[in-house]
């Protein structure tokens, strides 16, 4: 991603009034509910794909984390895993299918959080975390085929 990106990013935001109070009311928001003794972190977006050499795509990934609330894992730390095992999965695995880097892919992505699914999500990205580690589960609903990985927190932690 170029340095001149971020600044861009915020210029175009900064123009425009309806921008403004999004990003205000997004961060006043709370990323995770707690819903029956459980923190759930749900969301949906959609992202456009422009990568040089390919057709524009648009792919439409919905996310959904749980944990017990007041369990191991702290809420800032829910949040943090949530957020990096889906950025790493997304981002690891289109890139891959595109056969370009990480950066080229980032560069020609484009993100809107919707609020709600527009009919089916193109993929599914499961999260689960307990006292004992977590499970990851990735389902591209158009084939049906899910991958699953479950993983202890000695596992996740290298130990």
């Amino acid at each position: 991603m170029t340095k001149a990106f971020p600044g861009i990013v915020l210029l175009v935001l900064a123009a425009s009034p309806a921008s403004t109070q999004d990003w205000r009311a997004q961060l006043k928001a709370d990323a995770v509910v707690i819903r029956g003794a459980k923190m759930i972190y749900d969301e949906v977006g959609l992202y456009k794909l422009n990568v040089a050499g390919y057709e524009p795509a648009q792919v439409q990934v919905k996310v959904h984390s749980e944990a017990p609330q007041g369990g191991l894992v702290s809420r800032d730390n829910f949040v943090s895993l949530t957020t990096l095992m889906f950025s790493t999965t997304f981002i690891a695995a289109l890139s891959e299918s595109y056969k370009v880097s990480a950066s080229q892919f980032i560069q020609g992505l484009d993100y809107a959080q919707l609020k709600s699914a527009i009919g089916t999500p193109d993929f599914e990205l499961n999260l689960t975390m307990t006292n004992e580690g977590m499970q990851f589960e990735v389902v591209n609903t158009s084939s049906g085929q899910k991958t699953r990985q479950t993983m202890t927190w000695d596992q996740v932690f290298g130990k």
